[in-house]
């Protein structure tokens, strides 16, 4: 792996900014101008229709130029058909992108009077992938943001990054410069006018031979900066990326098609114990898979339990459309881990919810009591982002989880009690109840029959058997 720098908050950035002229959302639809526009059908390599494709024409790259040429966007539309009702210029670069199937198509030269775009036949791209971050100067006194483009120098594919997280572009075969920048123009623009050169704002990577279709190019991490020459920091970059441990995964959604733009979570408090205060949880995004599904995150400083997992959110319209988690990772399989863990496939599914009433038995009896307000519980589900607390004989709600096969936690909502429990040598049974359950997708799981039993105060001075 190798690791090359550029400068100040890391990628995401709507490429479509650098669209000088604007980008256009036109699909493919009946052209009555004939003399001024482009059209034509796009099929994927079995000879499928391509739908939902990006088809995108660019200005042809100024020599020595830097920065991206100027382009245009449309989309096919159900029949894989495309359109433009205007050209940029007698000669331009067409390029056209199905992320879903990781095809790509690209012509570097050609015209609105050739017969190559009529009927387009896409091809499998090659893959360039990996992550880029960002060292931080004093000078210039420019905010350069958590937005970055990075694209194959001079040619209309480009992907948007957010700094920090990992990225991937799909490119044509071929030896490619990669192209990195803020995504901003405006932040450019304060870059070239506080005295920065150019070769500094738009710093490049010239890949080590050529790539070819279907074939994957995993590099980096790549560091943004502004301070130091590109040559210098590759150098140190590579020793730098040594030994650096990551865990790695893909999201598939339900149709079996990778899962872009879910997000992703590290769970290592697996019961919630750190959840002492407030009502709930909250799923706190770390990453989002890329257009192929797939994230990238540095493995977990700190890994309180005998194992961690990952728990996965695809959100649509502010609502959490689908849900889902990895296997349990084992502690001792990251221990000595010096480079990227790969958790294979994880399927979404549509979320599930579990309504649920706890009862308190009192220490010793198997009865039940109705002094209900003296007790207070946190109930949750094992290895994920959701946890509630309230009294008991209250109805506790637990919505957006992932279905399937998950273990119910329950122990005693008093902060006082849990940090008592947790500095004694009681074994975690004592004090925390875990009960299968398997929920629904897309429904309701009714739990109204829990029970909880208070930990009793002789339980400090009284030897309890070793959990097993």
């Amino acid at each position: 792996m190798s690791k090359i720098v550029l400068k100040s908050s890391l990628l995401m950035v709507l490429a479509m900014a650098f669209c000088l002229v604007g980008c256009t959302d036109k699909v493919a639809g009946t052209v009555t101008d004939t003399g001024n526009t482009i059209a034509g059908a796009v099929f994927h390599e079995d000879g499928s229709v391509a739908s939902n494709a990006i088809v995108r024409m660019a200005r042809m790259k100024i020599a020595d130029g830097v920065g991206m040429p100027e382009q245009l966007e449309v989309m096919t539309d159900s029949k894989g058909k495309y359109s433009f009702d205007s050209v940029l210029a007698d000669t331009f670069q067409l390029a056209v992108i199905d992320a879903s199937v990781a095809e790509i198509f690209y012509l570097p030269r050609t015209t609105s009077k050739s017969k190559d775009l009529d009927n387009i036949k896409l091809a499998k791209a090659a893959v360039f992938k990996s992550s880029l971050t960002y060292e931080d100067v004093a000078e210039p006194a420019v905010q350069v943001g958590s937005h970055f483009v990075v694209y194959v120098a001079g040619t209309p594919f480009h992907e948007s990054v957010f700094a920090g997280d990992s990225f991937s572009v799909l490119i044509p075969e071929g030896d490619w410069w990669m192209e990195f920048f803020p995504g901003d123009p405006q932040i450019v623009a304060k870059l070239q006018n506080s005295g920065v050169a150019d070769s500094l704002i738009y710093r490049r990577w010239n890949m080590d031979g050529s790539i070819k279709g279907g074939d994957t190019l995993d590099v980096g991490p790549f560091i943004w900066s502004t301070t130091t020459e590109i040559d210098s920091l590759i150098k140190e970059s590579e020793a730098a990326a040594k030994d650096v441990a990551r865990l790695s995964g893909t999201v598939v959604c339900k149709n079996g098609k990778p899962c872009d733009g879910v997000e992703v979570s590290l769970i290592t408090d697996l019961f919630g114990f750190d959840f002492v205060d407030g009502d709930s949880l909250k799923f706190s995004a770390m990453t989002k898979t890329d257009s192929l599904g797939r994230w990238w995150l540095n493995v977990p400083k700190e890994v309180p339990e005998d194992s961690f997992r990952v728990e996965y959110r695809k959100v649509q319209d502010d609502v959490v459309a689908m849900t889902g988690v990895s296997r349990y990772v084992q502690k001792s399989e990251v221990e000595e881990l010096k480079d990227t863990l790969n958790l294979g496939n994880d399927t979404l599914a549509k979320a599930a919810g579990l309504v649920s009433r706890v009862s308190v038995i009192a220490s010793g009896d198997s009865a039940r009591t109705d002094n209900c307000m003296v007790n207070s519980v946190v109930v949750g589900i094992k290895g994920t982002s959701h946890f509630v607390r309230d009294v008991t004989c209250e109805t506790l709600v637990l919505r957006d989880l992932p279905a399937g096969a998950q273990e119910i936690v329950l122990y005693s909502g008093d902060p006082k009690v849990m940090s008592k429990m947790l500095n004694s040598d009681a074994p975690r049974w004592v004090y925390v109840t875990l009960t299968k359950v398997s929920l629904p997708e897309n429904a309701i799981q009714q739990l109204q029959g829990m029970t909880y039993e208070p930990p009793s105060q002789n339980i400090f001075n009284t030897p309890l058997a070793k959990e097993e």
